[in-house]
Parts: structure tokens; C-alpha cells; sequence
């Protein structure tokens, strides 16, 4: 059996197994961290109204599933805290239980930063469970109960393969028709309904509709913000609001919207006055050059995009899903050797896309010709996935150039069992989603790359 100490990809994700403190690793791993000494009341940040955690980056529940699965930490395989062993737990996981076993009992201000927990850890159907369905009467008098109601609308898409549904639509509306106007819950909302009617229903009319409201909201907010978290705010709403200039391929007016979102975002870098402004302010930077890259690739350009994302790697070396990116635009680019460094690179980082990473670093080795070193990278990609039928199958067309009657029998024989599963299987690498929704310009991007 494996233990969380045995490798180093367990080792740095361990907040998510135990609970136990940020050691080293990408930043969305520290938000856990942040996440849970504010639960405990450890946080303190003197001067700033930002609030408590400041990486906004959550994982879908699915990035969950791949961790373990592609680590084979099967033994932390659970769907809410309470359900791990008691062998396991840590002190700060046996706190963690402690607050759901009683949450009935919590503050609403108490029973929030449990849920934000559960959120950082990517425990979003359980989230559902704790966290009922508000009246629109309980989210006009609490605000504490409004942002809960927030937690619960975000969880649910977290929880889906496919967030074009009226529902989601519909939780998000009744956050803005009812929350307070100096509550964050209603620029929150807007920004999603600006994200969703953008990326999943192309409706440029409520699109501009959300997009004022959004304007609106945080106009209501600015009195009760300092300086740093109103242009934070700013910036942020800036990445939502050029769905509607990108929805009518005003080009000119997309790449001003962006200019403006990352000159607020890099003044974040020099005006931040602490720790936790100064991760906030790398969060929201690192955010905006993701948001770039895309905006480049629509755009056409590809050497800016490969600019952009070298930057994004540079600001975030140690998130995966960030040098998938960048090796997506170096393939556009036919950099096939440097291409398959990045890839084989993300695979030391960990999820998301692991078994991805592998399976394009496999790609970019064939289209070296060298196909051994391509067959172990799809083989690599199989054992973080066992139903990569696109990594089968290119075993199955290489192992018999290889001399190896083995693997292309087994590979025969797999290919055949895939397909006659293929229909009934719900994909398990279905996994991304966007920092806060603001960066969705890289949905919209990708979507628009289909047609280049």
C-alpha cells in the first residue's frame, strides 16, 4: 500500500488527503491551507477588506477522483470527510469532522468557512448535502446565508459534466433579484450569468444584460472595499465582461478590455501591502495571462500566445494544467521536442491532466519517430487512466513495429473490451474549470480554435 511520504506528487498534495499543512506545490494547494485557519480563526489580515482566502481557484469534484486515482491513494477514496478511517485522520481533519458532525448546531458565520473548506478540498457533493436550498426571503435577511446559498450554486456546477442547464441559470438569478446590493453574492452571480450565457448559450443579449448588472453591482460595492480589492474586483470583472465584444468578434475592443484587465492586475503586483494581498495578486495576474494566451489563440497569433503562456508557466511552475496549455501552443507552433518536455514535465506535478500530459507527450515522440519512448508515454497515460482508449489505441498501432507481440495482443484484446464499454462509460478525466469563471475567455477561445 501506498502512503501520502512514499512520492512526491502524494507528498505535495497532501492538504487534500489530511488536511496537513502547505509544505510546497502549486498555489490552489495553499488555498487549503488558508481555508482551514480561518475556520479556526488563525488568519489574520490587518488593513486589507479582502476576504480571508485568497486563491479563487476551486477544482471541479471530479479533480478529486483523478488525485486519487492517478496517485492510487485508493484509500482516500471518500465523498464526504466523515467517511475516512479514523487511522487516517489527522488533528486537522478530526477538527474538520467535528464541524460537520455538529454543523446544524454552527453559526451561519461558522457553517460558511466549514463550506468553504469542503470547497477547497473539492468536496462539492458533499457541500450539497449540508447546505440546503435557501428562500428568497432567508438570502434578503442574511447575508451569511446568501453567500451559503453562493457556495451551494457554485458547488452544484462543480458537481456536473455539462453546466448548460436552466437550473444553474436560475440559482444564480435568484442570488442577484434577492441578495443585498452591497453583498459580493451579486456581483458574484452576475459574473456566472455573464460566464454561462457567454460560454454555453451564446446569448449576446443577456450577455450585455448581466454584463450591467455585473457593472452595477460593483459600483454598489465600492464604498465598503479598500483600494486593493476594488481594483482586484475591477479586474476581474473586466475578464467577464469581454465575452460581449468577443461574442461579435470586435477584436479591437476585446484586446482593449484585456490591455485594461492585466494593467489592473500587474498594479496589484506593486501595491500589495501583505502576504495575503501579495498570493492574491499572483493569483489574479497568473488568471489574466491564462485569459491572454486564449485571447492570442483567438486572435491568430500564435507566437504571442506562446509568449503569454510561457508566462503564465513562469508565474505558476508547479500547476500542470498551465504547461498543457502552453504545450498545446507549441504544438501550433510544430516545437514537437520542446512540446513534449512541457508535457513530460506537467506529469511530475500531478493532476489536473496527467494522464493527458502523458498521452500528448506520446504524440509529440511519434511525430519525432521515436516511437519506444512514444509507447511508454502512452503506456504511462493508461496507468493513470484505464479507459484511455486513444492511448490503447495508439499501443495498438505501435507495438507491432516494436516487436513486442505481447502488447499488441494485449492491446487487441483491451482495445475490444473499450468498445464494447465505450457507450456506457461516463468519462473519468472530465475535470476542467475555470479559476472563478472570469477567465472563461479560454473557453470561448478554445471554442473559437475549432475554427482555425
Amino acid at each position: 500500500m501506498l502512503f501520502l511520504n512514499d512520492l512526491p506528487i502524494p507528498w505535495s498534495h497532501r492538504p487534500y488527503f489530511d488536511l496537513s499543512p502547505y509544505q510546497s506545490g502549486a498555489w490552489h494547494i495553499q488555498g487549503i491551507d488558508y481555508s482551514y485557519r480561518n475556520l479556526v480563526s488563525e488568519v489574520q489580515n490587518v488593513g486589507t477588506s479582502l476576504s480571508v482566502n485568497p486563491v479563487t481557484l476551486v477544482h471541479p469534484a471530479s479533480f478529486r477522483e483523478q488525485l486519487i486515482r492517478e496517485t492510487g491513494l485508493f484509500q482516500y477514496s471518500i465523498k464526504n470527510p466523515l467517511a475516512l478511517p479514523d487511522e487516517l485522520r489527522t488533528e486537522r481533519w478530526r477538527v474538520l469532522c467535528s464541524h460537520l458532525v455538529h454543523y446544524r448546531e454552527l453559526s451561519p458565520t461558522t457553517q460558511l468557512e466549514t463550506i468553504n473548506l469542503l470547497s477547497s478540498l473539492c468536496f462539492h457533493e458533499a457541500i450539497l448535502k449540508y447546505v440546503t436550498a435557501s428562500t428568497d426571503e432567508d438570502i434578503t435577511r442574511d447575508s451569511t446565508i446568501a453567500k451559503l446559498a453562493y457556495s451551494r450554486a457554485m458547488s452544484k456546477i462543480l458537481c456536473q459534466e455539462s453546466i448548460g442547464t436552466s437550473e444553474n441559470l436560475e440559482d444564480l438569478k435568484q442570488l442577484v433579484q434577492h441578495a443585498s446590493k452591497e453583498s459580493f453574492v451579486v456581483f458574484g452571480a452576475a459574473v456566472e450569468l455573464i460566464v454561462l450565457h457567454a460560454t454555453v448559450f451564446r446569448d449576446l443579449a443577456a450577455v450585455a444584460h448581466w454584463r450591467e448588472v455585473a457593472s452595477g453591482a460593483l459600483d454598489h460595492l465600492e464604498p465598503s472595499l479598500d483600494h486593493f480589492e476594488f481594483k482586484r474586483l475591477t479586474s476581474f470583472y473586466h475578464r467577464a465582461a469581454v465575452f460581449a465584444p468577443l461574442l461579435l468578434g470586435e477584436r479591437q475592443t476585446v484586446v482593449r478590455e484585456m490591455d485594461i484587465c492585466q494593467s489592473l492586475a500587474e498594479e496589484l503586483i506593486r501595491e500589495c501591502k501583505n502576504e495575503t494581498e501579495r498570493i492574491s495578486a499572483h493569483d489574479n495576474l497568473t488568471t489574466v495571462f491564462e485569459s491572454r494566451t486564449k485571447e492570442a489563440l483567438w486572435l491568430g497569433d500564435i507566437d504571442l500566445a506562446g509568449e503569454r503562456a510561457k508566462k503564465m508557466v513562469e508565474l505558476e511552475p508547479l500547476y500542470s494544467h498551465y504547461r498543457l496549455q502552453l504545450g498545446e501552443v507549441l504544438l501550433k507552433q510544430n516545437k514537437f521536442e520542446e512540446a513534449a518536455k512541457i508535457y513530460r514535465s506537467a506529469t511530475r506535478l500531478g493532476p489536473p491532466g496527467m494522464a493527458i500530459a502523458w498521452f500528448m507527450a506520446g504524440q509529440c515522440h511519434e511525430r519525432l519517430g521515436e516511437i519506444d519512448i512514444a509507447c511508454d508515454c502512452y503506456l504511462a497515460s493508461v496507468q493513470m487512466d484505464e479507459l484511455a482508449i486513444s492511448a490503447v489505441e495508439k499501443i495498438n498501432k505501435l507495438a507491432p513495429r516494436l516487436g513486442n507481440s505481447m502488447l499488441t495482443d494485449w492491446s487487441t484484446a483491451r482495445l475490444e473490451q473499450l468498445r464494447e464499454q465505450q457507450r456506457g462509460i461516463v468519462s473519468k478525466t472530465k475535470t476542467s474549470y475555470i479559476p472563478e469563471a472570469a477567465s472563461a475567455l479560454k473557453l470561448a477561445g478554445e471554442r473559437e480554435l475549432s475554427q482555425i
